[in-house]
Formats: structure tokens, C-alpha cells, sequence
């Protein structure tokens, strides 16, 4: 399994930054797109190699470069963007099991299978939503 991004908000900046992008004719340069979501230029195209590479948008370089989608927005499932990003589907310490100090071995086996159902319950809520979805309210 790949690593996991440690933090939620890379999750939530790539959903706000595929919605401007489905919202947006042609391409998009970073720094708009920066400048759209109160975002540095810097931390955002880190998250978009993630997208890139989960061929979610696609990238043109040079002076008239940027991003833009590489299917509509209503075949993006939230479920793909969570996964190109492998968020951590609970902020870090909120469902800490490994403490050996606070779980007897057999508490917190059972605590970790919880805590990969309650991911799995996340997953397939994320399967059932878009990024149109988002975009109609």
C-alpha cells in the first residue's frame, strides 16, 4: 500500500482545486488557481503531481501552461481524488490504536479493525459522490 499523506488538507485543497478547475474553461495556470483557492503556489502543485499522476487533470508546461481536467466533472468520484491523495481518513491522534501504554494487544487489534471498517465506510460514501456533485450547491 502506498504511503499515506499526513495530512486531511491536502484532500480537501484537491477537491476545491478540482472544482475551480471543472468551473474553469481551458487551462489554468498554478498561480491562478493558487490565487483562486487563498493557496501558495508552492504547496498547491504538490498536490496537483498527486492528480496528475492519478490522470484526474493533466498538465501543460511553459508560459502558456497549466492544468485542467482530464474527465467531466461528474465522472470524478471523491473516492479517486482520496485515493491519489491517500489521505488519512482521520486527523492524526483522533483513532490512535498503536499506544502500547493505553491497549492490552488483543484491544487494539480490535481497535484497528474498526478504525479499517470505519475508513471503509468512508471510502464507499466517497464513491457515491462527484466533483458535479459538489458544484450544484
Amino acid at each position: 500500500m502506498a504511503e499515506k499523506v499526513t495530512s486531511t488538507r491536502w484532500f480537501g485543497m484537491a477537491i476545491q482545486a478540482l472544482v475551480v478547475l471543472a468551473d474553469n474553461d481551458g487551462l489554468c495556470p498554478s498561480g491562478k488557481l493558487a490565487e483562486k483557492l487563498e493557496s501558495k503556489s508552492v504547496f498547491l502543485r504538490k498536490i496537483l503531481r498527486h492528480l496528475v499522476k492519478a490522470e484526474l487533470i493533466q498538465a501543460k508546461e511553459g508560459r502558456d501552461g497549466g492544468y485542467s481536467l482530464v474527465k467531466k466533472p461528474e465522472d470524478i468520484h471523491l473516492s479517486e481524488v482520496y485515493d491519489a491523495m491517500r489521505a488519512e481518513t482521520f486527523p492524526k491522534g483522533f483513532f490512535d490504536v498503536e499506544s502500547k501504554e493505553c491497549f492490552a494487544p488483543y484491544t487494539r487489534e480490535s481497535l484497528s479493525e474498526l478504525r479499517d471498517e470505519m475508513e471503509g465506510w468512508v471510502i464507499e460514501g466517497l464513491k457515491q459522490k462527484t466533483i458535479a456533485d459538489l458544484m450544484t450547491r
